[in-house]
């Protein structure tokens, strides 16, 4: 049965409570989660998560451990930094680019807190709907649910699952079996992969559970199969699954098979699911592989392919994505939009569906795969036994939660209170949102900033937020931001969420009375702009005020450059970035949800021209050249101030090699400036010349201490909210000059009065 079989009205909603007698805390779930830093797990209380429009709020019977991945990740995890760099070659390069562009500090802050940070395990489960989202119509509470997704159907009491992560499970199948449906589905798209036929020989090489489905879908496909893997058990096991030979991974002997199965040709499929650093496998796969033959990697394997035996052969080498299109499209899985049957028959909703429907038919026996079972409880235990060997031999592991009995009441998200704690302060914060920027480089230095005390973290997974709330020492950790904003003890609020919410909350903290610092951009379209503007000029004498996260402007060199040009006119600064890019499956470059390169990052240097300036800008013109990829990458944005001086922002992608990332050069009055780097700074003036190196600092702390003093009004202290939604309008027309590709004049620029 298809999860797209039954269309029904949302019913009402409900959310867990904890049974009677319990010392939870109301609305609290307990999940499993391991610290990056040295590997240690815990089962951690954290709050609820909230049921977004395209989501179903689940509560899990069975967890699917998975013997291959999460054994990875327990290990990688409890490796010293040493080895941590040498499984990871990929991060030890952002990090060195990092160092190279930020400097020292900044790049160590950044390597801590990714480590600091814990990380969920589980990806595979199966319980009953608990809620369901506003937009869900084919669930209702208490269906029977199988649900995938890393870092979404995680090893915890409850997950909030977006809906093409979701499939009902048919009549006759056991939730216990269908928590495996992760799994399931990525061999279901193996094996599509593979294309086979009826009356084909293939190889299953690595038979663990994955290989064990392959073996029994290749079966039901009219295949005839051959097994390798180095353990014995699992061979046999391969055997009773319908292997017709299983062998170790002895290279004749597994040619010889090959040899058997397939006439002499050699087998027309091989599935490779190993996960080993070894070559072994793969050369092993075209050995055994006929001419013109399909080799599948399944698994995150070595891959090292001798040119002259896969030319001679003609193998194919192919792929497979997880359990289907869509696993790694954000459209797809985070917004709940299907592709069309008719253009993508098996996305991996439907390869989950089909997999579940192949048990409910008796074509698949999970009967003899799941091997071992635990309690919730003892999570723990597991993780560790397949960390130090001592679950080696298990194929399937499932965890089984506990009955909850009594009935949810409330489908709201809850919060989880820490009563001893809080830390004094005038300005009293509460976050919005907490990604790897804000955790790296914005709350490091609240701590060590007078007169601000953290009250509150709210993220949209409880976990998150939980672990923020216990680090700073925060009152309460939650996933509901309305309960945040509502709460008079908070007085301020930063808004560190993904871009397309930034305006949201802003509107919505300033009409509660709070002071607001939004990480940029401010907002994505003038709809987005004008509430914001609206409530900043509802507000009354002593209101509210805005902060935005430009950082540079409050750069020790720009500050000192900035200096430079006291009672001097700037008539010209030009800004030029070269930048490595983002990759094309960031969040960033989605046009709903980021906004690309443009809201990402070149806005910075578009507040930075307007702060050197020192005056409005009145006109503005922007051209952008696509990338290969046709995303806007590089643009050239011009903007004439009220003063007569101009501004250019010179933003490319892909082309920093050799050169440092940004660099500013600002003229005016017979004097100039130089900023190399955010490193050196070169003034000169007349016959004066002066050089100025530091160590690179993008401004971040000294931006804080200025966002404090306006927050707190302290004598002397500017109110910058105008600057701000200068730059955030200025942004907007040069968005709209490359739409429109036309010079867009700025009318009025901030259409209310400060106080």
């Amino acid at each position: 049965m298809s999860g797209r079989a039954r269309a029904r009205g949302p019913p009402r909603a409900r959310s867990p409570t904890p049974p009677p007698g319990s010392s939870r805390q109301e609305g609290a779930l307990k999940q499993i989660r391991q610290n990056l830093r040295n590997g240690a797990l815990d089962t951690s209380e954290v709050p609820m998560p909230p049921v977004g429009p395209v989501e179903i709020l689940v509560r899990t019977h069975y967890s699917f451990v998975s013997v291959g991945t999460e054994k990875m990740k327990v290990t990688q995890a409890r490796m010293n930094l040493a080895e941590k760099a040498a499984e990871r070659p990929d991060q030890v390069k952002q990090v060195l680019n990092t160092l190279k562009e930020q400097g020292v500090m900044p790049t160590v802050r950044k390597v801590q807190e990714r480590l600091k940070a814990p990380t969920t395990l589980g990806y595979s489960l199966a319980g009953t709907v608990e809620a369901v989202g506003a937009q869900v119509e084919e669930f209702r509470v208490g269906d029977r649910v199988a649900c995938i997704g890393e870092g979404i159907a995680t090893h915890a009491e409850y997950n909030a699952v977006p809906r093409n992560l979701a499939v009902l499970v048919p009549a006759g199948v056991s939730l216990e079996h269908a928590s495996s449906t992760a799994v399931g589905a990525i061999a279901m798209q193996g094996v599509r992969q593979a294309r086979l036929e009826l009356g084909e020989s293939v190889a299953v090489i690595g038979l663990g559970l994955l290989g064990q489905f392959l073996v029994q879908l290749c079966r039901a496909n009219g295949c005839r199969v051959v097994g390798v893997d180095p353990d014995a058990g699992k061979r046999q096991l391969a055997l009773e699954n319908g292997a017709e030979a299983a062998c170790g991974p002895d290279l004749d002997e597994a040619l010889a098979h090959a040899l058997r199965a397939s006439g002499g040709l050699g087998v027309d499929a091989v599935l490779v699911t190993t996960a080993v650093k070894d070559k072994g496998p793969i050369e092993m796969s075209v050995a055994m592989s006929r001419e013109r033959g399909r080799v599948v990697c399944l698994g995150n394997t070595h891959i090292e392919l001798d040119w002259r035996t896969w030319f001679a052969k003609e193998v194919d080498f192919l792929f497979s994505r997880a359990m289907g299109p869509g696993i790694f499209d954000m459209d797809y899985f985070l917004r709940g939009r299907d592709y069309p049957a008719g253009y993508v028959r098996w996305s991996a909703n439907r390869n989950m569906a089909s997999f579940l429907d192949l048990i409910a038919q008796g074509r698949l026996d999970l009967q003899r795969l799941i091997t071992h079972r635990f309690p919730f409880a003892e999570a723990k235990t597991v993780f560790d036994g397949l960390a130090d060997g001592t679950l080696a031999s298990a194929v399937g592991i499932v965890l089984e939660y506990p009955r909850a009995d009594a009935a949810p009441t409330a489908a709201e998200p809850r919060t989880v209170r820490f009563p001893a704690a809080g830390t004094p302060g005038a300005v009293r914060l509460g976050v919005i949102g907490a990604g790897n920027y804000a955790k790296s480089m914005i709350l490091p230095h609240l701590p060590g900033l007078a007169g601000i005390g953290l009250e509150a973290f709210c993220t949209a997974r409880g976990a998150n937020a939980e672990a923020l709330a216990r680090r700073y020492g925060a009152r309460y950790a939650t996933t509901d931001a309305a309960q945040l904003l509502a709460d008079p003890q908070v007085t301020a609020v930063m808004v560190a969420t993904r871009h397309d919410s930034h305006a949201r909350y802003a509107e919505q903290a300033l009409r509660a009375g709070k002071h607001v610092y939004v990480e940029k951009p401010l907002a994505m379209s003038d709809e987005q702009l004008a509430p914001v503007l609206e409530a900043l000029a509802a507000r009354g004498e002593g209101g509210p005020t805005l902060w935005l996260g430009h950082n540079r402007r409050y750069a020790p060199l720009s500050q000192q450059a900035l200096a430079h040009f006291a009672g001097v006119p700037v008539r010209q600064v030009t800004v030029t970035v070269r930048s490595a890019g983002i990759p094309a499956d960031s969040w960033y470059q989605d046009p709903a949800e980021g906004g690309g390169v443009l809201f990402g990052d070149a806005c910075h240097f578009i507040d930075l021209a307007c702060h050197f300036a020192q005056s409005l800008p009145v006109e503005v013109h922007a051209v952008s050249t696509p990338d290969p990829g046709h995303r806007e990458e590089s643009w050239a944005i011009t903007l004439r101030f009220a003063s007569g001086g101009i501004g250019v922002v010179h933003y490319t992608c892909g082309s920093q090699a050799g050169f440092e990332r940004e660099s500013v050069d600002i003229l005016g009055g017979g004097r100039s400036a130089r900023i190399a780097g955010f490193r050196r700074l070169e003034l000169r003036g007349g016959r004066d010349r002066r050089v100025v190196t530091l160590q690179p600092d993008l401004g971040q702390k000294p931006m804080l201490e200025r966002m404090l003093a306006q927050f707190q009004r302290r004598p002397g202290a500017l109110d910058e909210t105008e600057s701000f939604v200068v730059a955030a309008q200025a942004l907007l027309a040069a968005q709209r000059s490359i739409r429109e590709r036309r010079v867009v004049t700025m009318g009025t620029v901030f259409p209310f009065a400060l106080d």
